[in-house]
């Protein structure tokens, strides 16, 4: 599932902080890592590791991975050794500005196009953790459904997204002609445990994790440059 819009779109400029932003690794609770896997073949489409300060999610396949630390997101490229980052803070501050844009957009959005997300009241438990249903329609069509965890989230990342969910219209989407993937529904809502979308069906499996070594920036990366 492609990364787009809402997170990378507000990448635009890269800050100076040292990779020691990433979480300490003493963390109040152990860390948890999450396999999604295809529930017909089994097959590991991401890895999620979580604990109360940092979240890493790894696409299967993908040379980058997503770190949110307290009070930053970091996309590491696993390929080149760089990584590229932004503070929540400046993050907000580009979601005011895409909200004031769209506000300003005059031309009709049509209904039956586009789509928008709907954070339900439908709740459940999966591996012992409440989970609320999260619907990504697609014109008036409930296209996919989601059963996403906001407890699993680092408090930071929690409030974060909450910020930015009271920020953008709730049909951002639709406005903005996008298609939120997964970063989107990790950032704003929480982490998924479950998904579905016609025959394809995502399950997680959850394991304790004795190492936070996932939390910090690599060593041997670099902060990407423009100039490199």
């Amino acid at each position: 599932m492609r990364m787009r819009l809402i997170v990378p779109s507000l990448l635009i400029s890269l800050l100076s902080v040292l990779p020691s932003v990433g979480a300490s690794s003493a963390a109040a609770k152990q860390s948890k890592v999450i396999y999604l896997v295809a529930k017909d073949g089994g097959a590991k489409i991401a890895t999620i590791h979580v604990n109360d300060e940092s979240l890493l999610y790894e696409l299967n396949g993908s040379s980058e991975a997503m770190l949110f630390t307290g009070d930053a997101l970091f996309t590491l490229n696993n390929q080149d050794k760089t990584y590229r980052v932004q503070s929540y803070s400046d993050l907000q501050t580009a979601a005011r500005e895409t909200a004031r844009k769209v506000a300003q957009q005059t031309e009709p959005v049509d209904p039956n196009q586009g789509v928008v997300l709907e954070l339900t009241d439908e709740t459940n438990m999966i591996s012992g953790l409440r989970v609320r249903r999260l619907k990504k329609v697609t014109g008036n069509r409930a296209e996919s459904g989601f059963w996403v965890s906001s407890e699993l989230s680092p408090p930071a990342l929690r409030a974060f997204g909450e910020k930015v969910r009271t920020i953008l219209p709730r049909d951002y989407w639709r406005r903005a002609h996008g298609n939120p993937g997964m970063i989107e529904i990790i950032t704003l809502f929480g982490v998924p445990l479950s998904f579905s979308e016609g025959s394809t069906v995502l399950e997680a499996q959850i394991a304790n994790s004795d190492s936070d070594a996932w939390s910090q920036v690599p060593q041997a990366t670099s902060e990407f440059s423009n100039g490199r």
